[in-house]
């Protein structure tokens, strides 16, 4: 069964997964950081993206935090599960794996490192279309794998009833614009937190953010003013969602957002080598970033 797009025109938090000073996963904390979130407004979760470190978990691990985010929502928010790999065969397990444990999608980066060509990538999504029932949603991050979908590379993908949306992770709007005036019936997730509002005007109907995980708030009070005509007051809470963006880029933007995370009160540590961890003036600056957040969510309407 196909999830119609419009049931995902949602603000997805990219959750980040909660680790031990070991490197373990913390799955106790995922159920808290789930229920925290959702309390917060956060309308559903991206689990085993960027933000959280999926290239570094192993197999196991993706599907076991999968289970849990989509057994702790219960069917309150939806969940899309991150699938993407170099290896199509490890792709199309974790798709069959999200599909049994009941995620509402899955969603894929195309494969990366080597140079594939535009028919490899194509049959590396159908493989995954292949592996499940779950609609599939592309994944455009090109700084990371060297791939940009336009409107052109992607028109025999969105043929396919089940390739329902596209994440954008790439600060060409114009691209994003074309995409959504090509294939109106998608859904198209912004994935640039510092460029949400601007999305928004350029057709995005959902977004997927890292610091989603931390100011849920703002998303909600941008999309709110942006609906309601507010521009003035809808650039004044991007403007601080992108004061938080460029702090933590300035930090190391996953495991500074972790950092903030165990601020807000859910323990985690930083992310996985060879990720480096925060020292002392890290710390500090991240602290101060929290009491000042807090301060500014105070003005919200």
């Amino acid at each position: 069964m196909v999830a119609p797009a419009d049931e995902l025109h949602r603000i997805f938090s990219a959750l980040i997964t909660p680790t031990r000073e070991d490197e373990s996963v913390d799955y106790g904390v995922i159920e808290k950081l789930v229920e925290g979130q959702i309390a917060r407004g956060v309308e559903g979760f991206y689990c085993c993206g960027s933000s959280g470190e999926g290239p570094l978990l192993t197999l196991q691990e993706r599907r076991q935090v999968v289970r849990t985010v989509v057994q702790s929502a219960a069917g309150r928010v939806p969940v899309i599960a991150h699938v993407g790999s170099p290896r199509t065969a490890d792709a199309t397990a974790l798709a069959l794996a999200a599909s049994k444990d009941g995620a509402t999608a899955v969603s894929a980066v195309p494969p990366y490192y080597y140079g594939y060509n535009p028919g490899e990538i194509e049959q590396y999504y159908r493989a995954i279309l292949a592996a499940s029932d779950l609609p599939v949603i592309l994944y455009n991050i090109p700084q990371f794998t060297g791939v940009s979908f336009d409107h052109n590379n992607s028109a025999a993908l969105f043929s396919e009833p089940r390739v329902i949306g596209l994440k954008h992770t790439e600060h060409n709007l114009y691209v994003l614009e074309r995409l959504r005036s090509a294939h109106p019936e998608k859904v198209f997730l912004n994935g640039f937190d510092e460029i949400y509002l601007s999305a928004l005007a350029a057709g995005a109907t959902a977004t997927v953010g890292t610091t989603v995980n931390i100011q849920p708030e703002l998303f909600l009070a941008v999309r709110r003013n942006f609906d309601a005509g507010d521009m003035k007051e809808a650039q004044r809470v991007q403007s601080q969602i992108n004061h938080v963006v460029e702090t933590l880029v300035t930090h190391g933007v996953f495991t500074a957002t972790k950092y903030v995370v165990s601020l807000q009160g859910y323990a985690t540590s930083g992310c996985r080598a060879p990720f480096r961890p925060l020292d002392i003036g890290d710390r500090a600056a991240l602290e101060a970033l929290h009491e000042q957040m807090k301060a500014f969510e105070a003005t919200l309407d």
